[in-house]
């Protein structure tokens, strides 16, 4: 594996907590490094991954409960990477309507926009890969993007 890819700054030689979470949850994007971190962080706290998983499957609930009682914009903060039962794909299979932000700072965001189960015929997301600092909701030149109603977004992260 070559060192960092000049064209994404992803560095696929050193672990990444975003991509060794992706691995807990049974995601693709991550490398062998981070696979290898992974395991050694479980021999350590054999609970991790399912804490992991945890976490997931309660952000699950709290999304459709959300979408079910009429939300229909999301602002997903510190989105890590794709895995299965993503944010915008809980709601969407509630309200097929609802429009999502999605922040992550560093490579992670840059993996997470070239994820192509992203890429789908009806996103209706946009992707703003940013620090804690930005303002995830200021966009420019992205007309792809959903327009966002008075109504406040809920906050997920």
């Amino acid at each position: 594996m070559e060192p960092e890819d000049s064209r994404t700054g992803i560095d696929p030689t050193v672990p990444h907590s975003a991509r060794i979470w992706n691995y807990w949850l049974g995601g693709n994007d991550n490398y062998p490094v981070d696979r290898e971190a992974g395991d050694a962080w479980l021999a350590v706290e054999p609970e991790i991954a399912a804490i992991a998983r945890s976490a997931r499957a309660f952000l699950q609930r709290g999304v459709r409960y959300l979408a079910e009682v009429g939300v229909r914009q999301f602002l997903d903060i510190g989105t890590g990477l794709p895995t299965a039962d993503n944010t915008h794909e809980v709601a969407q299979r509630v309200a097929p309507e609802s429009a999502h932000r999605h922040a992550q700072p560093g490579d992670a965001a840059q993996a997470r926009e070239r994820a192509p189960r992203l890429h789908q015929a009806r996103r209706r997301d946009l992707h703003a890969g940013c620090s804690a600092t930005c303002p995830p909701l200021r966009t420019s030149g992205n007309r792809s993007a959903p327009s966002w109603t008075p109504w406040p977004p809920a906050a997920v992260c």
